[in-house]
């Protein structure tokens, strides 16, 4: 009886070490794989919009559409902050005014020297973030692959 025990507890064991680990590590350089492919992502895509002053519905739907080319889902935040001369202060565009403007004029301006900052983070749990809840017997906060990015916008759109 003992002997049948051991060797049970061998064979789960050999499974874990054998196909569990790996395949945790290969979902885990996946994971790097998405960050990365993220963060060029955003960064292209507040580049894109600081050098030309503006974010047309096109450049939009080509951002959210390589982001999901990660096949994770994505929360995207975007702020502008505009610098007010009247009042001497800055105000802040936040994602739903950004996007509303998008969906109605096709376009979203921005002038030089306004701020525009792009957040990101995956609303899905990954395929490592799962196999890690199994291997570790907890559960873990799906966000796993982000990036913030932003900075001074340097072309008036006309």
């Amino acid at each position: 009886m003992e002997d049948s025990l051991a060797i049970v507890f061998a064979v789960i064991v050999a499974i874990f070490i054998m196909f569990i680990f790996p395949l945790l590590d290969t979902w885990e350089l996946q994971d790097s794989l998405s960050y990365t492919t993220t963060y060029a992502t955003v960064t292209d895509f507040v580049d894109t919009v600081r050098n030309t002053g503006y974010i047309s519905q096109e450049v939009y739907s080509a951002f959210e559409n390589r982001l999901g080319m990660t096949g994770n889902s994505f929360a995207i935040t975007m702020e502008h902050r505009k610098f007010i001369e009247d009042v001497g202060a800055y105000m802040n565009v936040y994602t739903n005014e950004i996007e509303r403007k998008l969906d109605t004029d096709g376009v979203y301006r921005l002038d030089k020297y306004d701020y525009f900052y792009v957040t990101v983070r995956n609303t899905n749990k990954t395929q490592a973030t799962v196999i890690r809840e199994f291997v570790y017997a907890n559960n873990e906060e799906s966000f796993k692959i982000g990036t913030a990015y932003g900075g001074i916008v340097w072309a008036i759109s006309e």
